[in-house]
């Protein structure tokens, strides 16, 4: 008898571990990693925002696992911010108070002070996603915004699958449950119990995947990067003499950086320079007499061709 309950319990634990993986096999066979699009953009009324990828085909096979509509997709969206105040003080009390008003939170804060009216803070901002469009308007209508970009990566897939994984864990557990209240032997007990504890490990750390996944989803990440200035910058007019001004400056700032790298050339080479000039003094000198010797000759042969043509003409002369 007690072996017909232990075969009994056997069977019915192998057939929980078949059903186990192969629900998670169907789920996991088809996974294709995240999908990520991004768009970016710049502030002003030229730019140009990306195109997002197409929504889930619904007939396409997922492998048992239900399509996924466009509007259930899970995305983490990244937004990295350059702005400047004229009034830094204000700007901060302002943003403090809009943040912690959208039910987000400031997440990390590094301020830089340079001087009394030059400061800056590089800021990471958790701001729930169904506000971000809002919150965003509104950083652009209190502060001048140089520079904005928008990443959003699609974690639907990965998301999907752990929740299946999850699921069939769960089922794994309740049926080892029943089947250790039913066990009567040690062998049967701790055999349960050992996979009881490797499912409840995996069930954990599924978990703790998707909470972290509801978080980035559910709580926008906003990198702002916020600098004081005496002047808010303006974008000069495309005009023919602007653009003719930004040319000389920029071919002033490209004969300025030749003329730098010049001098570090010399600078960093100056042994070698130094070194090579040694070399040809040293020649210079070690041929200065054969030199002196040849130029002497020089002078000579240019002497006696003179002394040869004076006589020459005399003896014409005298035969005239």
């Amino acid at each position: 008898m007690k072996r017909t309950k232990r075969a009994v319990i056997s069977i019915g634990l192998a057939i929980i571990v078949l059903l186990t993986f192969g629900a998670c096999g169907s789920s996991g066979g088809n996974k294709t990693g995240s999908a990520s699009s991004s768009a970016s953009y710049s502030e002003g009324p030229s730019a140009e925002q990306g195109i997002p990828e197409e929504g889930f085909d619904g007939e396409a096979e997922t492998g048992g696992i239900e399509a996924v509509r466009p509007q259930d997709r899970k995305l983490i969206t990244t937004v990295n911010m350059q702005a400047e105040t004229k009034d830094y003080d204000s700007f901060m009390s302002w943003l403090e108070s809009h943040v912690a008003g959208a039910g987000g939170y400031i997440e990390a804060s590094d301020m830089y002070a340079y001087s009394e009216r030059e400061r800056s803070s590089d800021l990471t901002l958790r701001i729930p996603a169904d506000k971000l469009n809002g919150f965003l308007r509104e950083v652009g209508e209190t502060c001048n915004v140089l520079q904005r970009s928008v990443q959003e990566e699609d974690v639907t897939l990965s998301y999907v699958d752990a929740e299946s994984y999850r699921d069939a864990l769960l089922v794994e557990q309740e049926r080892l449950l029943e089947l250790l209240e039913k066990a009567d032997s040690l062998t049967d007990i701790m055999s349960i119990e050992d996979r009881l504890t490797t499912v409840r490990y995996q069930l954990q750390n599924y978990e703790s995947t998707l909470r972290v996944y509801d978080n980035q989803i559910n709580y926008s990440t906003v990198h702002l990067s916020i600098h004081e200035v005496a002047e808010l910058t303006v974008p000069a007019p495309e005009s023919w003499g602007s653009r003719a001004l930004e040319g000389m400056k920029e071919n002033a700032k490209s004969i300025g950086r030749f003329f730098q790298e010049l001098g570090l050339f010399l600078v960093t080479h100056l042994p070698t320079i130094l070194l090579l000039g040694l070399i040809v003094l040293i020649i210079l000198l070690a041929t200065a007499k054969k030199r002196r010797q040849a130029k002497e000759r020089r002078i000579q042969q240019k002497e006696l061709l003179r002394s040869m043509h004076g006589q020459t003409d005399s003896e014409e002369s005298q035969n005239k």
